[in-house]
Parts: C-alpha cells; structure tokens; sequence
C-alpha cells in the first residue's frame, strides 16, 4: 500500500547567508513560492512534452508539513517519514507511485525557488522524479529561523 515504486532524492544548495531571520509561519509568500516551483516545473516539463501536474492542496500540505519539520529541526534534511508521507497521501489520493524531491537553500526570496528548481534539474534523480510519469504534485516549503527555505515536493501517479 504505501509507496509502490517510490523514489527519493535530496538537494542542497547554499549562498551567502543574510542576517538570520526570525522564522514566520506559513503565509501567502511560502504559498506563492510553492506554486512557482509547481508552474515552473509544468514549464519544464511542458519544454519536453510531458503532461502538466494538477496541484493539490491536499498533497501540498503534507510535502509542507515535512519542510516545517525540516525548518523546525525536528528532522534531518531528507527523507525521513517518507513512508508516513506516502501513507498520508494514499488516504487523499490512491497511488500506482509516489515520489519525493527535497531541498534546502538560503537564497533571496526572489531567487530561491528558482535556484531549488535549477538544482534539481541538474541531478538525475531529482529530473527523473520531475519528467516522471506523475500526474499530481504539491509543493510545500516553509522558512528557517536563519533564514533557509526548506522545500519538498511530492510527485503521485494516480491509481488508475
């Protein structure tokens, strides 16, 4: 039941820190920054001919659950619980497959999410999850009290 045909994969990127920050909950900027990963990976995707990925909310609150706890300390960075995430999102979303990219950088606002992207482009593994036969993907990421964006985002080929 959970995880059939999962893959995994990790990316850190780093670049001079700014003053650290105190850490926010969850707003509209983390929201934005999430469907920007989600649209620009559909461009990506699209550049290949490979459908686009509906985004759920559902999915995007379980990959943003992890990146909190990831922000939070309270798990390493990668992909611990992944089988928990697995489970959570076959109780919303019957899956054939489920995967999961990670990352963490502490760029700007403004670039960061496009700095996650350019990473996970460039590693095989993290492209594999990106041009894989998925359907559905949320992105979740959350903010460090220094200042580092945590993301991870979830991929689901559908049970058909």
């Amino acid at each position: 039941m959970v995880a059939r045909g999962f893959t995994v994969a990790v990316l850190v990127a780093c670049a001079a820190s700014p003053a650290p920050q105190k850490r926010a909950a969850p707003t509209s900027e983390f929201r934005d920054l999430e469907r920007q990963v989600a649209r620009l990976v559909n461009e990506h995707r699209a550049t290949r001919r490979l459908s686009r990925l509906t985004h759920d909310t559902a999915v995007a609150a379980i990959a943003r659950a992890h990146s909190v706890a990831m922000a939070e300390h309270r798990v390493p960075m990668g992909h611990d619980g992944f089988e928990e995430r697995a489970a959570a999102v076959e109780l919303i979303r019957p899956f054939a497959k489920v995967a999961e990219n990670v990352a963490l950088n502490n760029y700007a606002v403004a670039r960061t999410a496009t700095v996650a992207l350019q990473g996970w482009l460039r590693s095989a593994h993290h492209l594999e999850n990106i041009e894989g036969r998925f359907d559905v993907t949320g992105v979740g990421v959350a903010r460090a009290e220094d200042g580092t964006f945590y993301y991870t985002q979830l991929f689901v080929a559908r049970r058909r």
